[in-house]
């Protein structure tokens, strides 16, 4: 082909350029990679807990520091700032190339890079199309926008790998840092990655190719700032490859950030974002975590454990929770996300024993039945066919509803379901946070008050934050808010908003009357004579109830403040999950829930309360009636027939017709106090109405130990000879 033949067809193709040029204009939606960005997680106070999917954070020119954008265009196009632009001459030389089979791709300028990379319709296929479209638009971009711009904007989405886009989020995956903080060599790694981000690798062997690879790269860009005067030649003498960090990660050592991470992808996946969405769409989610106390339970899991001369094959879970707005604010998930995936206090599932019975005490307190009703706890019975003990035959006689929580009888609680129907109990239970598909929420196990459900330690402390509530639940969940990057409210996958989530509206399941009554049922359990005098704060109020299964194969203790509700639990299980007794491990012979569990709580709390305002419960309303079917603890005295109505009158703890009328216990069977004013009491306050101001027979040191009787005589006798003999 002649020279003169060549020139037409230049000179026609140029045309045909100038008419495609005139008829390309700059695109304005940008590319769906272009608009991926990186969803970021918080603390409960901003702080950032992790970083997932597709890592991108936009950064003005202005903060990047100069050696970045230099290594940067010691990499892409030395002559960024200079080069005047393709020509149509120019474009024209590249069609040319192209329709006659040369190389398609050709070296690209950070101009076109960026309109591959950034503006929709430009896809990534090697074709002579695209490659066409792409000068054109580079043309443009040129001549309609500012360099800096054009820099800006490359250095916001270039691909640097390890799924990251943009020289910022590049710089926290390889070295954790924010790019302000790189020097030249990890500046120069950086901007090398560009070229393969899919093939090089930055740790490892020097001998693995594709980081040799990489190497060859770095002093390539290292030489191109030398040359162009960027670098000090004294400097790049002295240039060693920098060390990256092995894998992307915002808190490489934070043994909790996988648990968290995972709690937060459930419940979002729960409200209709899946993980894609996650990964791409650039939320801002802000969970309930506080780090302090988050950090805190590993710490005094691992205190008990060492101290008490606990094995590995013990499990703890803990949990705690804001009453005033659900939100958990701590949870144990295990020692190490990394070692362990499973987390014992969102999907660990055991039986909570008797930390059970406060829902069926709230469930009689619902109906109108008085604290002051009493019940037959002896130590032996059957019932339904089914016989049940209590856990020490000194626990024999009539107990009222106060006295049965603080020493957890349990033939009066079994009585007490069936009294107020299990089928009530169990829709008690689902309003206070049981889910409703739980194993073993079944109304015809009879022994369902004894806590034979599985529960986690998430869901015990969300039913017990509905006693601190005042008779309010409010969903237990891990996530506070979701805004999109600019703070705007986002809509799920099927396009509903999320401005109002649905855990911030409460359900009022029960009146703050029946909220302080049993608050003052369970502050007994914590009180001299109760089972969990060891979760004990002090002067700061707590409420809260003991659990240990049958053959001590888990043991809780669940209880609240004001201010916190906060489970604590414990079993022991194989390397296959097999569940095994509690009993004979580490120090103890045999562990309960006001043993272990019942200080786990007390230091948590302690910590978690440290320094703040003491706040009072509620004072209790002695509300309801004696129930009808009420155990009398001594013979009753004759009384006159009431005289028939025609009026329906109210029972409670049974169902009642419409337009009944609140009745008064029957005095035939109203339970009286027994006169025993001449005999002492002893640690369980038994015999029913003895004294308690008198000093015990035999040992006195846990009655000499009350403050009120410090200076009794008979507690310095004590002092001299502590037998009692």
């Amino acid at each position: 082909m002649s020279v003169a033949v060549v020139s037409v067809l230049i000179l026609g193709m140029a045309v045909l350029v100038v008419v495609a040029y005139a008829n390309t204009p700059l695109p304005t939606k940008k590319q769906q990679d272009a608009l991926r960005q990186e969803s970021v997680i918080t603390y409960a106070n901003g702080d950032t807990l992790a970083r997932v999917g597709t890592h991108r954070e936009d950064i003005p020119l202005d903060k990047v520091p100069d050696h970045v954008v230099h290594a940067v265009l010691a990499a892409e196009d030395r002559n960024f700032y200079s080069e005047p632009g393709i020509s149509p001459t120019g474009i024209a030389g590249a069609f040319y190339r192209a329709m006659t089979g040369g190389d398609v791709a050709g070296a690209s300028t950070i101009t076109q890079q960026l309109a591959r990379n950034y503006w929709a319709n430009l896809s990534q296929d090697r074709t002579v199309s695209r490659k066409l479209k792409e000068i054109l638009i580079s043309v443009r971009m040129g001549k309609e926008m500012k360099k800096e711009k054009i820099l800006e904007l490359y250095l916001n989405v270039v691909p640097f790998g390890r799924d990251s886009y943009g020289i910022q989020a590049a710089s926290r995956a390889y070295f954790h840092k924010p790019v302000t903080e790189i020097n030249e060599y990890q500046a120069a790694m950086l901007a090398a990655l560009i070229q393969r981000p899919g093939y090089f690798a930055t740790y490892g062997p020097d001998s693995n190719p594709a980081k040799q690879a990489l190497i060859n790269r770095w002093n390539y860009v290292l030489d191109g700032m030398v040359e162009k005067g960027w670098l000090d030649q004294t400097k790049r003498g002295a240039a060693k490859f920098p060390q990256t960090q092995k894998v992307w990660s915002d808190a490489p050592d934070d043994p909790n950030a996988g648990y968290l991470q995972a709690r937060v992808i459930n419940e979002l996946e729960a409200l209709g974002i899946d993980r894609e969405r996650l990964a791409s769409g650039g939320l801002r989610i802000t969970t309930t975590f506080n780090k302090q106390l988050q950090d805190y339970t590993n710490v005094v899991v691992k205190q008990l454990k060492k101290e008490n001369g606990l094995k590995s094959d013990i499990q703890f879970g803990l949990a705690a929770i804001d009453p005033n707005t659900g939100g958990v604010v701590a949870a144990y998930g295990g020692p190490d996300f990394r070692k362990q995936q499973f987390d014992n206090s969102f999907q660990g599932q055991v039986q909570p024993g008797s930390s059970f019975k406060p829902i069926v005490l709230a469930t009689a307190l619902d109906q109108g039945i008085s604290l002051k009703t009493t019940m037959d706890g002896r130590y032996k019975r059957t019932i339904n066919g089914a016989t049940f003990t209590n856990d020490s035959t000194s626990e024999n006689g009539v107990y009222n509803l106060k006295q049965m929580t603080a020493m957890s009888i349990n033939t009066a609680y079994v009585d007490l379901g069936q009294k107020v129907q299990l089928t009530n109990v169990i829709d008690m239970a689902k309003k206070m946070g049981i889910p409703a598909k739980t194993q073993g929420l079944n109304p015809t196990y009879t022994s369902l008050p004894l806590g034979v459900i599985d529960a986690s330690p998430v869901t015990m402390a969300s039913v017990y934050s509905t006693f601190a509530a005042n008779g309010k639940h409010r969903q237990a969940h891990v996530i506070a808010k979701i805004t999109d990057a600019r703070g705007h409210t986002v809509v799920n996958n099927e396009n509903k908003p999320l401005e109002k989530l649905p855990w911030q509206k409460p359900t009022q399941v029960f009146d703050e009357g029946v909220a302080a009554d049993a608050t003052a049922a369970m502050r007994g359990v914590v009180q001299s004579g109760g089972t969990g005098t060891r979760a004990n704060l002090g002067t700061r109020p707590v409420a809260g109830k003991t659990g240990t299964t049958d053959e001590n194969k888990s043991a809780w203790f669940v209880g609240y403040t004001p201010e916190l509700a906060t489970s604590a639990a414990m079993w022991r299980q194989d390397k296959k999950g097999n569940r095994k007794s509690l009993i004979g491990v580490g120090n103890y012979s045999q562990v309960y829930g006001g043993t272990v569990p019942a200080e786990l709580f007390k230091r948590f709390m302690l910590k978690a309360l440290e320094g703040k305002e003491i706040k009072q419960f509620p004072p209790p309303v002695n509300g309801g009636q004696i129930a009808p079917w009420a155990k009398p603890k001594a013979t009753p005295s004759p009384t006159a027939t009431p005289s028939p109505t025609n009026t329906p009158t109210c029972q409670p703890g049974r169902q009642n017709p419409p337009g009944c009328q609140p009745s008064s216990p029957s005095p035939s069977i109203t339970p009286t106090q027994p006169s025993n004013q001449d005999v002492p009491c002893n640690q369980f306050n038994m015999p029913l109405g003895c004294n308690p101001d008198l000093p015990p027979n035999g040992d006195k040191s846990w009655w000499c130990a009350k403050p009120e009787h410090r200076n009794d005589p008979a507690c310095r006798n004590q002092e001299q000879n502590p037998a009692g003999t």
